[in-house]
């Protein structure tokens, strides 16, 4: 990897980052709440949500807002899932469920909780509780195809003179604050290409390779230890 391959990785941890995060968690997070609304008791219009958001009432700024935050956690979830990928382990098809059990888990307990209004007034509880973790499961399910696709140098992301600088530009401008991110991508990247090769070595290392593996599922059952906490404190309180 040279630093021509840590750009054009960089700006496919971006382009799929942003893209699954606006679409997964921007678009479909708006669509979880209409639905909720729909389902939900008419006292629940014009209640503020634990996030800032009035149920009931869409506007523009509201909807930029919740795009340039799933733009920002999109990113990240990127940048997670190149932490996890080579502990993977099986077909890629398996690979991709652990992601989405994973992401559903450690995500949707950081969503779910019980100390606040959103999955108490919310109606029926069960559908919010699954809509919100079904996000982030979907985001953990689909990011490894994605990324794999915007790496590739055919693809259309990466194609033409100036497409992949115009959407670089339109994946910064729903959320400037993914520039600082993505200079910190780029810079672990460059570290990375000059220590690999003495640790290579180590992650080849049957050992290492378990005591990480374990380490990330202990990370997804802590996760669901939380999420399933959670969800009976509010079935309880319901």
């Amino acid at each position: 990897m040279d630093l021509v391959d840590v750009f054009r990785r960089t700006r496919a941890l971006v382009f799929a980052g942003v893209f699954l995060g606006v679409v997964v968690g921007g678009l479909g997070g708006r669509l979880a709440m209409l639905i909720l609304r729909l389902t939900s008791p008419d006292s629940v219009t014009g209640v503020l949500t634990d996030d800032g958001f009035e149920i009931g009432q869409v506007t523009l700024l509201g909807t930029l807002s919740l795009i340039s935050f799933a733009a920002i956690f999109g990113l990240v979830g990127a940048v997670a899932y190149t932490l996890v990928r080579p502990w993977l382990i099986g077909p890629a098809w398996f690979r991709n469920l652990t992601c989405a059990a994973g992401a559903g888990a450690v995500v949707g307990s950081a969503l779910i909780h019980a100390d606040g209004i959103d999955f108490i007034l919310l109606k029926p509880a069960w559908l919010a509780i699954t809509l919100f973790v079904a996000i982030p499961a979907c985001f953990g399910a689909l990011i490894g195809p994605v990324l794999a696709w915007c790496d590739r140098p055919t693809a259309w992301v990466n194609t033409g003179k100036y497409r992949p600088w115009i959407l670089l530009v339109v994946a910064f401008a729903v959320s400037p604050a993914n520039v600082v991110l993505a200079a910190l991508i780029a810079v672990v990247m460059v570290v990375w290409l000059l220590v690999r090769g003495s640790l290579q070595g180590i992650g080849r290392n049957g050992a290492v390779r378990l005591v990480v593996r374990a380490a990330w599922v202990g990370i997804a059952l802590l996760g669901l230890t939380v999420l399933l906490q959670d969800i009976q404190e509010i079935r309880d309180l319901v």
